[in-house]
Protein backbone atom coordinates (compact mmCIF):
# COMPACT_ATOMS: atom_id res chain seq x y z
CA UNK A 1 0.00 0.00 0.00
CA UNK A 2 3.13 2.31 0.67
CA UNK A 3 4.42 1.38 -1.81
CA UNK A 4 1.48 2.34 -4.59
CA UNK A 5 1.23 5.87 -2.70
CA UNK A 6 4.90 6.38 -3.29
CA UNK A 7 4.60 5.66 -6.95
CA UNK A 8 1.24 7.32 -7.15
CA UNK A 9 3.15 10.69 -5.50
CA UNK A 10 6.33 10.02 -7.82
CA UNK A 11 4.21 9.96 -10.85
CA UNK A 12 2.31 13.23 -10.01
CA UNK A 13 5.94 15.09 -9.33
CA UNK A 14 7.08 13.69 -13.02
CA UNK A 15 4.04 14.91 -14.46
CA UNK A 16 3.83 18.12 -12.86
CA UNK A 17 7.53 18.91 -13.37
CA UNK A 18 7.46 17.82 -17.02
CA UNK A 19 4.10 20.57 -17.43
CA UNK A 20 6.15 22.66 -15.83
CA UNK A 21 8.79 22.61 -18.29
CA UNK A 22 7.11 22.52 -20.96
CA UNK A 23 5.67 25.86 -20.46
CA UNK A 24 2.20 25.20 -20.76
CA UNK A 25 -0.85 27.80 -20.34
CA UNK A 26 -1.55 26.82 -16.75
CA UNK A 27 1.99 26.98 -14.62
CA UNK A 28 0.77 29.72 -12.55
CA UNK A 29 -2.26 27.51 -11.53
CA UNK A 30 0.30 24.73 -11.18
CA UNK A 31 2.43 26.46 -9.09
CA UNK A 32 -0.21 28.09 -7.07
CA UNK A 33 -1.44 24.08 -6.24
CA UNK A 34 1.75 23.01 -5.60
CA UNK A 35 2.30 25.88 -3.34
CA UNK A 36 -0.97 25.01 -1.49
CA UNK A 37 0.07 21.32 -1.34
CA UNK A 38 3.41 22.50 0.64
CA UNK A 39 1.57 24.70 2.44
CA UNK A 40 -1.11 21.89 4.00
CA UNK A 41 2.03 19.53 4.59
CA UNK A 42 3.56 22.11 6.60
CA UNK A 43 0.71 22.35 8.61
CA UNK A 44 -0.16 18.59 8.80
CA UNK A 45 3.65 18.16 10.13
CA UNK A 46 2.85 20.97 12.66
CA UNK A 47 -0.31 19.46 13.66
CA UNK A 48 1.06 15.90 14.10
CA UNK A 49 4.12 17.27 16.17
CA UNK A 50 1.94 19.34 18.97
CA UNK A 51 -0.29 15.90 19.12
CA UNK A 52 2.86 14.12 19.83
CA UNK A 53 3.76 16.75 22.32
CA UNK A 54 0.29 16.98 24.03
CA UNK A 55 0.84 12.98 24.08
CA UNK A 56 3.75 12.48 25.62
CA UNK A 57 3.17 15.07 27.98
CA UNK A 58 0.06 13.59 29.13
CA UNK A 59 1.63 9.57 29.05
CA UNK A 60 4.46 11.19 31.42
CA UNK A 61 1.81 13.15 33.93
CA UNK A 62 -0.22 9.91 34.19
CA UNK A 63 2.88 7.40 34.63
CA UNK A 64 4.12 9.82 37.85
CA UNK A 65 0.77 9.41 38.83
CA UNK A 66 -0.86 6.23 38.34
CA UNK A 67 2.17 3.46 37.55
CA UNK A 68 4.33 3.76 40.58
CA UNK A 69 2.30 3.49 43.04
CA UNK A 70 1.74 -0.04 42.85
CA UNK A 71 5.30 -0.45 42.60
CA UNK A 72 6.15 1.69 45.31
CA UNK A 73 3.61 -0.07 47.42
CA UNK A 74 4.88 -3.75 46.08
CA UNK A 75 8.32 -2.43 47.44
CA UNK A 76 7.15 -1.27 51.24
CA UNK A 77 5.93 -4.87 51.70
CA UNK A 78 8.55 -6.87 50.40
CA UNK A 79 10.39 -4.21 52.89
CA UNK A 80 8.14 -4.86 55.64
CA UNK A 81 7.93 -8.59 55.09
CA UNK A 82 11.47 -8.90 55.22
CA UNK A 83 12.17 -6.57 58.26
CA UNK A 84 9.70 -9.17 60.29
CA UNK A 85 11.44 -12.56 58.92
CA UNK A 86 14.77 -10.89 60.54
CA UNK A 87 12.79 -10.17 63.97
CA UNK A 88 11.57 -13.41 63.88
CA UNK A 89 14.99 -15.37 63.49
Amino acid sequence: MVTVVFLLALGFAGWTFSTLMSKGKHQEEITKEVGNIFESAKLLISSITALVKILMKDSIASAKDEDFKPISSNVINLLKLEKKEKEAA
